[in-house]
């Protein structure tokens, strides 16, 4: 096996690990959503929503969310004084 080929697993074994801790990331968030809502009896339901809502567009913006789209990512502007 070329070094080449142990890269390629290494980085292959790093992406399954980040993926399992992303996923299990977000079950712990939607559970602890759940316990939430039904601590409160629905009472914050919309609130909770918007917050899922906004983590999840926050991950598309960094490149973590479920779309397949290129993450938007801007260049910072050289501010000359």
């Amino acid at each position: 096996m070329g070094l080449l080929d142990r890269f390629r697993a290494w980085i292959q074994r790093t992406e399954t690990k980040s993926n399992e801790l992303e996923y299990g990331a977000l079950d712990k968030l939607h559970h602890a959503e759940d316990r939430v809502d039904e601590a409160t009896h629905g009472r914050f339901y919309d609130t909770l929503e918007k917050a899922d809502e906004e983590a999840g567009e926050l991950l598309d913006r960094v490149g973590l969310g479920d779309d397949e789209e290129e993450p938007d990512v801007r260049e910072p502007r050289n501010q000359e004084p």
